[in-house]
């Protein structure tokens, strides 16, 4: 699975980045959503999963969310991770998988992108699959 890490915390995402590269990942890593919007904006990219912050500077994870949410067509699926915020928010967002808080366990990323996975076989598509936190 092709992964696109989005965190303003570079021992964050240089963690990130290493767990799933190890687990046999197609990795990228941008330190902020407009990095995010530019790369998900390519007409083919082939990224299959964002895991996003929701807090950063210049434009948070939640717009960056709100934005490709609602592109008619994306088939984008978003996990959220982040320090602060209340989960709930994200509970019946049909594009959001689950939400982590910072500090979490490595492998309740797994088990999200697994769903992701899940998810995106179920509805029978190849596009790409976005997660974001």
């Amino acid at each position: 699975m092709k992964i696109l890490i989005c965190d303003d915390d570079p021992n964050y995402r240089a963690m990130l980045y290493e767990h799933l590269h190890g687990k046999g990942h197609d990795m990228l890593a941008v330190s902020d959503a407009l990095h995010a919007v530019a790369l998900l904006n390519q007409g083919k990219h082939d990224i299959e999963a964002v895991v996003l912050d929701l807090a950063m500077p210049r434009l948070g994870g939640d717009e960056l969310i709100q934005t490709f949410a609602h592109w008619r067509g994306c088939s984008v699926y978003f996990i959220v991770i982040s320090g602060a915020f209340d989960p709930e928010v994200y509970r019946d967002h049909p594009r959001v998988v689950g939400c982590l808080h910072k500090p979490f366990q490595l492998h309740a990323l797994d088990a999200l992108i697994a769903e992701a996975g899940r998810r995106r076989a179920a509805a029978g598509t190849s596009q790409p699959v976005a997660l974001a936190c």
